[in-house]
């Protein structure tokens, strides 16, 4: 679960970035901003709501205005059909669309289509002005939100629509997210707290406290396994002393030391230890890396879903294991299992030797 949240937040986090600073006059300490050590890349952007109208179909979509450049920051290795050659005009910018919009709207690379955006200032005057556009590329981030409602403008096309005087936005990333009650403290100072700074903490809340319930959740169904499994193993090497009862007088009236019958069960113990969390580790990266594209092919062959798009956000699973976690799972299931079992292999000691023989 650790590895499917950090998945998750890295992706959400670079979509929205972990800093949204708007102003209008950040632009002359941008050069002083990329000499902190957390700064990793900005984006400048241009956010819009509009409509999207295309073969009779109109929708709601969210509009950002970007650079070329900054698409492919964001999108990364999530493109379905990436067109370079496709150039924006005057008159037709070019837009790269989710692959849930494109579907509905029955939109391909050259398809064109209109955006309509509000136009004029804090006015009672304010009108909706088409705006001629062209599909370059198609995207799929994996979130539902943004595969079917967001609109990337390449270009600069936005600027003149406005429904007031906006500050700028812009979009931070850093290096070290965890730490981003200072960075944003660094960013006031340096501004002269001038600046309006939304963290990814600040929007997140919900998403954060969902993960630390799910994490409780399965911490306790994780416990819970991993106990019934030491249960079994337990139960298995009791038996096994149970059934080797003669055995073991045999060994003790040939002379056998304490030390020597408690090794014969300690490495038995030690092997049915390390066997057990060999075969779970496997069992279970295995079903790690299968899942996503056995769910695939469920989803495609059948039309079946456990993923509620709505509801959950994202439409894609996104596995990602930490060795750090899987080494403490493992250390802490070895540790436990060996005493619980050393303490059993003790008790082939105290087996009596008379009753054992008859």
């Amino acid at each position: 679960m650790n590895g499917f949240q950090n998945s998750v937040l890295e992706r959400i986090l670079h979509i929205y970035g972990h800093m949204d600073v708007y102003s209008n006059s950040l632009d002359k300490k941008i050069h002083l901003i990329k000499k902190k050590s957390w700064y990793k890349h900005h984006i400048k952007v241009s956010e819009k709501q509009g409509i999207l109208s295309h073969n009779n179909e109109t929708q709601g979509v969210k509009i950002i205005g970007i650079s070329r450049e900054n698409c492919d920051y964001i999108v990364q290795d999530k493109w379905v059909n990436k067109s370079d050659k496709i150039k924006p005009s005057p008159k037709t910018p070019i837009i790269m669309v989710g692959e849930k919009l494109a579907q509905n709207f029955r939109l391909s690379p050259n398809s064109i289509a209109k955006l309509f955006i509000p136009y004029g200032v804090l006015s009672s005057k304010i009108s909706i002005k088409p705006l001629d556009v062209k599909v370059s590329s198609i995207f799929k981030l994996g979130f539902h939100s943004f595969d079917k409602n967001v609109i990337f403008v390449i270009g600069n096309s936005l600027d003149k629509y406005s429904l007031g005087f906006e500050q700028s936005q812009y979009l931070f990333y850093t290096n070290n997210p965890e730490n981003i009650d200072n960075i944003q403290q660094d960013l006031y100072d340096l501004s002269g707290k001038s600046y309006s700074i939304w963290t990814w903490k600040d929007t997140n809340p919900s998403l954060r406290q969902m993960f630390n319930m799910q994490n409780i959740i399965l911490a306790v169904f994780i416990g819970m396994f991993i106990f019934c499994c030491m249960l079994q193993s337990t139960n298995s090497l009791w038996i096994l002393i149970s059934e080797r009862v003669q055995d073991i007088s045999l060994l003790k009236s040939f002379g056998a030391s304490k030390l020597q019958i408690f090794s014969l069960f300690a490495y038995l113990g030690l092997f049915i230890s390390i066997g057990s969390i060999a075969f779970g580790l496997i069992f279970g990266l295995s079903l790690v890396y299968a899942f996503p594209k056995i769910y695939g092919f469920i989803h495609k062959t059948y039309g079946y879903t456990m993923v509620h798009q709505e509801s959950f956000g994202f439409s894609e699973f996104h596995p990602k294991i930490f060795m750090s976690d899987l080494l403490l799972i493992v250390s802490i299931s070895f540790i436990i299992m060996m005493i619980i079992l050393m303490n059993i292999a003790r008790q082939s000691n105290k087996v009596d030797i008379i009753k054992g023989l008859n």
